[in-house]
């Protein structure tokens, strides 16, 4: 694939400072992907020790992302907008608008359905000014949407896609150097609102709200069968546009059975309104430890995976894949790794149509896979290397 394309001009990533946005400003550093590579943070204490620490393209600056205004502003020199910014609820609409606005490319880790669907309003007015606009280039979703993809195309004919992320991998990891400000983060505020109330998901060739936390058992091939849990995601809604002989598409999480047990309870304090939103996910982040009869099971499923069901050669087929290396750092290193490797496809031209798109509808996985090399640990050396795929009976 070839890489001779100069750096991009200015880039600016919104919450740069933050637990996500660290790694993909380390990331993108490393690529060499960005001339000057802005720093946004409201705290420019941490994106000054983040630039310190990264050096190169890195400049600090302050940025209120509530702030229309100063995110128009800060927007207006840019070339590309990165936003690692969540809640997504919350801050993924007014900054991906600013950045159409100021005629940028964009490009964020959303892992929030409702905003990932309201963003697709904005297509033909980002098709009609030529920008290149990637919601969800993350971990999951992002690795999770870009490995569905490359094993739906195995098969002639795809009609069920789960696309899932094990809880062992969605922690962050902790950074001295950066310690904790308070509260349970965007991260876990998120998951509380994913698995409250009703998610969307794709059931017989259409969106339709289903419940969270309901236990989904499959035949996995190369592991047997498992189980995990709904969740709401954005992967479960963008698969079919991009596939459209998809009649069911879901989003998974998997781990211990009282873990889901004990965040079902607290979901249903969220609804009811018993508990706030920070209340509730300060709950979720002080997890109680297991019953003392809980079986002692590891998970069986992987940091992130998918799989596919349908047809090839007119006979049923499921296939697998899961990266057998991720890049370090646990969550944060593996979605800020993610956004960097879009950043770059971005840069090397490798982004195919502007527009509005999830992942899997304007970047080739093998592109995709080829610049996450880069990055895995333990490395290796060829896309073939790092996804594991197995193929096997429809359960």
């Amino acid at each position: 694939m070839p890489d001779s394309n100069p750096p991009l001009g200015t880039v600016i990533i919104v919450g740069g400072a933050g637990a996500m946005g660290r790694w993909a400003v380390r990331g993108i550093a490393r690529l060499g992907t960005a001339e000057k590579l802005l720093i946004a943070d409201i705290d420019v204490s941490r994106a000054q020790q983040l630039a310190d620490e990264v050096g190169g393209p890195c400049v600090p600056v302050r940025l209120d992302a509530t702030d229309p205004a100063a995110l128009r502003e800060a927007f207006a020199e840019c070339d590309v907008v990165l936003n690692t910014m969540g809640p997504f609820s919350k801050f993924a609409q007014p900054i991906v608008e600013a950045a159409v606005d100021a005629g940028c490319d964009y490009l964020d880790i959303d892992d929030d359905w409702e905003s990932t669907v309201e963003a697709f309003d904005l297509h033909a007015r980002a098709r009609d000014k030529g920008l290149f606009v990637v919601k969800g280039i993350g971990g999951s979703p992002g690795i999770s949407n870009l490995s569905a993809a490359l094993v739906a195309r195995r098969l002639d004919k795809v009609t069920e896609i789960f696309t899932g992320w094990s809880m062992r991998g969605a922690v962050l990891e902790e950074e001295p150097a950066y310690p904790s400000t308070g509260g349970a983060g965007a991260a876990v505020e998120h998951w509380l609102i994913q698995i409250s109330g009703s998610i969307r998901a794709y059931r017989d060739g259409a969106e339709k709200d289903v419940e969270p936390i309901a236990p989904v058992d499959l035949l996995y091939p190369g592991k047997g069968q498992v189980q995990a849990f709904t969740v709401g995601h954005p992967e479960a809604i963008t698969l079919p546009r991009y596939f459209p002989t998809i009649v069911s598409s879901t989003n998974l999480t998997s781990g211990p059975a009282w873990l889901f047990e004990h965040a079902r309870g607290i979901a249903a304090d969220y609804d009811a309104g018993r508990v706030t939103l920070a209340e509730g996910a300060s709950r979720l982040e002080d997890m109680p430890g297991p019953p003392a009869d809980a079986p002692r099971t590891r998970d069986p499923l992987a940091q992130v995976w998918a799989l596919a069901r349908g047809e090839r050669d007119g006979k049923p087929l499921a296939i697998s894949v899961e990266p057998a290396s991720m890049p370090p750092g646990k969550m944060g290193g593996g979605t800020g790794a993610a956004l960097a490797v879009g950043l770059e496809l971005l840069r090397r031209g490798r982004i195919s149509e502007p527009g509005v798109h999830a992942p899997e509808g304007v970047i080739d996985p093998h592109d995709f896979f080829s610049v996450l090399l880069e990055f895995v640990e333990p490395s290796v050396a060829s896309v073939e290397d790092l996804l594991i795929i197995h193929e096997g009976p429809v359960g």
